[in-house]
C-alpha cells in the first residue's frame, strides 16, 4: 500500500471524510484525489500535517518498506532522499510556536 491508500484506510477507520481531513490538515480535498490517482508521495510538510490531523505516526502512513521498493525513477528517488533528509527538521518546525514557525517559513521563502 502507498501513502494515500494508508491515509484512506485511516480515514475509514476513524470515520472521517476526505473533506474533514482536508479541513483538519489545511489542504484541498482534491489533493487526496490527485494523490490517490497518481499514487505518489506528497510534499513533506503535507504528509506531516496529515499525520498530525489523523493522530498517527508519519512512519505508519509512509509504510517505509513498500514506498522504498516502489520508487521507480531517479527523480522519485531524489525526492524521497530529500524527504527523509529534511523530515527531522520538518518535525521540529511543526513543534514550534506559530509566530516562530511563520518567521522561519518567511525566511525560507525569501531564500528562494
Amino acid at each position: 500500500m502507498g501513502f494515500w491508500q494508508n491515509v484512506e484506510d485511516e480515514c475509514e477507520f476513524l470515520g472521517i471524510s476526505r473533506k474533514e481531513l482536508a479541513e483538519k490538515a489545511n489542504f484541498s480535498v482534491h489533493t487526496i484525489s490527485n494523490g490517490i490517482r497518481r499514487n505518489g508521495m506528497p510534499a513533506a510538510d503535507l504528509a506531516l500535517r496529515i499525520s498530525k490531523a489523523l493522530n498517527v505516526p508519519l512512519e505508519k502512513l509512509l509504510d517505509w518498506n513498500e514506498n522504498i521498493s516502489a520508487i521507480k525513477t531517479s527523480e522519485q528517488a531524489k525526492n524521497h532522499r530529500l524527504f527523509v533528509k529534511y523530515l527531522p527538521l520538518l518535525k521540529k518546525l511543526n513543534e514550534m510556536q506559530m509566530d516562530s514557525k511563520k518567521a522561519v517559513l518567511t525566511i525560507i521563502e525569501n531564500l528562494r
